[in-house]
């Protein structure tokens, strides 16, 4: 209560000042808006009680009895490291992402790859760079037709913003607007005189 009159007192004080005769209207508006706000749900959806039920991504979707939306997947579950399927892994400093490639049914050909970002990279003594990655993968690639390439116009790329695993949640990524050819420019010639 003693702050309260005294920053009552205060405000009276300020009141009485002639070039600050508009200062408590504008401030009780103000006062009036920030109360107003913070009752109002954000983006017109109301604000869940529990954290729990903003976490379980997978609450969301009904599966059957004992199944898990990650078991819907069409993504494989990602090799640990130095397993025998990998076949090359890479750091782009272009996209600041660490990249996987692995065969996975000995077909000779990498037919599912991952990438991560990064969040520290450095060269070790003999110059090799030293990449810590976070934990999920960011992207995901299967060849899904077994032609060897990654075609994204026909679902063979997957995004996980949440970077939380395989859990049937990934996105099918499309790329195929940035991979098409460039229209044909036409010529330009100099005038003859």
């Amino acid at each position: 209560m003693y702050s309260l009159n005294i920053g009552l007192k205060t405000l009276a004080g300020i009141m009485n000042q002639k070039r600050t005769e508009s200062f408590f209207p504008v401030f009780m508006t103000s006062l009036l808006l920030v109360m107003c706000l913070s009752f109002t749900p954000v983006f017109g959806e109301e604000r869940s009680g529990s954290l729990s039920e903003e976490t379980n991504h997978e609450s969301l979707v009904e599966t059957p009895q004992g199944k898990h939306l990650r078991d819907y997947s069409p993504i494989p579950q990602e090799p640990d490291e130095f397993d025998d399927r990998e076949v090359k892994a890479y750091y782009d400093w272009r996209n600041d992402l660490f990249f996987r490639e692995f065969d996975m049914n000995g077909s000779g050909h990498v037919d599912y790859m991952t990438a991560r970002r990064t969040y520290k990279v450095w060269l070790d003594e003999f110059g090799t760079p030293v990449v810590v990655t976070v934990g999920s993968p960011l992207f995901y690639w299967v060849d899904l037709n077994g032609n060897g390439k990654f075609e994204t116009s026909k679902g063979e790329m997957w995004s996980d913003p949440h970077e939380d695993g395989i859990t049937g949640e990934e996105r099918i990524y499309d790329t195929s607007h940035l991979e098409n050819q460039p229209s044909r420019i036409p010529q330009w010639s100099a005038p003859k005189p």
